[in-house]
């Protein structure tokens, strides 16, 4: 047996070399794809985290009656001040998905749905001017900006 051995070593040596190399390569190929899985999960349960803020959000804030006539342009002016805040409040739930977005936390279709809605409410003249004012007092800071003209294309 030791003769074989010895008289085999280099073909036994290349072998194991071939086998170490197919081992590792197969190991690389699996982590890979924990990785990617894993990803993917993370994925869906912010996508379901996100969506399921949005609803208490929105529930919350439609409850307190300011944002639908701001939207509307039918706003009394002594809820003016509450209806910006609750903008504010939505705003700054669409700028955590954006980072959620560019950070790789939920997928492209998801952050585009978000982003195409946030578009349509800063094309609301109404929207647009309480942007302006929150702007002003420097209640949006550039990162809300750079959320605009990602999504939106504009300043």
């Amino acid at each position: 047996m030791c003769k074989w051995l010895k008289t085999n070593s280099d073909a036994i040596q290349a072998g194991s070399a071939i086998l170490g190399v197919a081992v590792a390569v197969i190991g690389f190929w699996l982590t890979i794809y924990q990785l990617s899985s894993a990803n993917h999960s993370l994925q869906a349960s912010n996508t379901y985290t996100i969506q399921h803020d949005a609803r208490e959000i929105i529930s919350e804030i439609i409850s307190r009656g300011n944002v639908r006539p701001l939207i509307m342009g039918t706003l009394p002016a002594g809820k003016k001040e509450e209806a910006k805040t609750d903008l504010w409040q939505m705003l700054n739930f669409y700028l955590s998905v954006f980072r959620q977005l560019h950070a790789g936390g939920i997928n492209q279709k998801i952050g585009a749905a978000f982003g195409k809605d946030f578009c349509d409410l800063l094309d609301k003249a109404p929207v647009a001017t309480a942007w302006d004012e929150l702007l002003k007092e420097k209640r949006i800071t550039d990162d809300y900006e750079e959320m605009r003209r990602t999504w939106c294309g504009k300043k």
